[in-house]
């Protein structure tokens, strides 16, 4: 008998298209969320969502257009359940001053300790709702219309009808210039007087052109990196997933250089550009623009609390009609084929369904170990963070890495005195000693400032090793300047 060897079998991991799903809802900012539910709704006839109207920025349920509680203003509401049918409990509502049932309640102002009146016709007054300030297409025409010829209207009407929500063309140069029969260098015209418009980046090809765009109106301004300029150009997707150590090898710079590069275009440049806009803006008032937590940190009677509003707000369902039918083969074809389009739209919408509860079930377990862990923080303060790694916290809750990763990735938590912060910074151990180093900073003389050799010797002497190099990025990372430049 002769011995021959055999192949050993594939034990490649095979990644189901449900798992990359699921992992990119997990992976979603609140923002972006928002999104992909109101894309699955659009596509997607069998998805019903019920939208409670709850404070986007601090989770209390509303009935008015305002929250009583910070000031903020809910989220229009989606077309709801049928009566008798809804998928949440409104038994908190009595908890945000609110008396009275359906369309009777009253409001007590808190400011002026009155009554105010609440006028049911303005609250469902369609024409009520209609902002007032110009949209981003309406200013970037009026725009184009001092810098084009009349006879180059209609091309600025094509290119920027074809901008999508983060302000990218949608549409190439030769398909508008053969749907205009129009010659393509017009075109290319029109689409470069549209590119210097604010805000920066807008009517962009692809994400290397709209950051391109920026950083030479930022050289123009006389703010030229060109290191920035070169990773955008060669090295974005490299960029993209931190491959600092790579390229800074491949550039023969030093990989701090590249880091600080890489920190320059993601704190400067903005990769949507449509969303800096405000109607607000182009009216004459100045707005801010906020950031929307995705958890509430909350100190109650047992302790601290997390909850998410994503949770309080959205409410789904598969849809009455779908999936309830078995096939029936004695019927026509058509209606066998429209028993499996009903089929896989219900299934279709269980599956994302399941995505999005995973989302919470995940983002909750995690959020709730992180407190649990860092309740001193919470207590007394940012001195007091402990270190925590992402590896820990999956190993705690049986998770896998990358799951925590993308729990609490683009991620923010209200904390109980009311700040903001990213879910990410739970897990900075650096936070605590920056702010020691703030400190020391803030305290020194104005007529003779610290080196950084010498805030490397006190945070030493303070029972905190540390060495020069780790100062200056410490200092850089918080915005500080140098010695001399102080």
């Amino acid at each position: 008998m002769r011995l021959e060897p055999t192949p050993k079998p594939d034990h490649a991991l095979r990644v189901s298209a449900r798992l990359v799903t699921s992992s990119t809802i997990l992976h979603l900012s609140a923002d972006e969320l928002e999104h992909a539910i109101a894309q699955e709704q659009i596509e997607n006839p069998a998805l019903e969502v019920r939208e409670q109207r709850v404070c986007l920025f601090c989770g209390a349920l509303m009935q008015g257009s305002q929250c009583i509680s910070c000031g903020g203003f809910a989220q229009p509401t989606s077309e709801s359940f049928p009566s008798g049918e809804q998928g949440g409990s409104d038994e908190s509502l009595g908890e945000s001053l609110l008396w009275g049932q359906g369309s009777d309640y009253r409001v007590f102002d808190s400011d002026n300790y009155g009554w105010l009146e609440h006028d049911e016709d303005e609250e469902f007054d369609p024409l009520a709702r209609i902002p007032m300030g110009q949209t981003l297409a309406e200013v970037l025409l009026q725009q184009l219309e001092a810098l084009v010829s009349p006879d180059d209207a209609p091309i600025a009407e094509q290119l920027v009808g074809n901008l999508n929500e983060h302000g990218y063309l949608d549409i190439s140069l030769q398909e508008a210039a053969e749907h205009l029969q129009v010659p393509l260098a017009r075109v290319e015209y029109v689409l470069s007087q549209l590119q210097t418009l604010e805000p920066l980046g807008i009517g962009a090809r692809d994400l290397r052109e709209c950051l391109t765009i920026q950083l030479q109106a930022l050289n123009e301004q006389g703010e030229r990196h060109d290191l920035a300029a070169l990773l955008i150009e060669r090295y974005l997707d490299r960029l993209g997933r931190n491959q600092f150590q790579e390229i800074a090898r491949e550039l023969k710079v030093p990989e701090q250089q590249v880091r600080q590069a890489a920190q320059y275009i993601r704190s400067t440049l903005n990769p949507y550009p449509a969303h800096s806009y405000s109607p607000d803006i182009s009216a004459g008032r100045v707005t801010t623009a906020y950031v929307r937590p995705d958890v509430i940190i909350r100190k109650g009677e047992n302790g601290y609390e997390v909850e998410l509003i994503e949770e309080k707000r959205y409410h789904f369902r598969v849809g009455q009609g779908y999936n309830t039918q078995p096939l029936q083969f004695s019927v026509s074809a058509s209606s066998v084929e429209m028993q499996r389009y009903l089929h896989h739209q219900a299934d279709r919408a269980r599956f994302f369904i399941d995505c999005v509860h995973r989302r919470w079930r995940s983002l909750k377990r995690v959020a709730e170990l992180v407190v649990d862990y860092q309740r001193e923080f919470l207590e007394k303060g940012v001195r007091y963070l402990r270190p925590l790694t992402r590896a820990e916290v999956a190993v705690r809750l049986n998770l896998d890495e990358g799951t925590v990763s993308r729990a609490t990735a683009n991620k923010y938590a209200l904390l109980p005195n009311g700040r903001l912060m990213p879910l990410a910074d739970f897990f900075d151990g650096s936070l605590s000693v920056k702010d020691v180093l703030r400190e020391l900073i803030a305290s020194e003389d104005p007529r003779r400032r610290f080196s950084d050799d010498e805030l490397a010797r006190i945070m030493t002497a303070r029972g905190i090793p540390m060495a020069r190099r780790t100062v200056t990025k410490y200092r850089e990372e918080m915005g500080i300047p140098s010695s001399r430049e102080r």
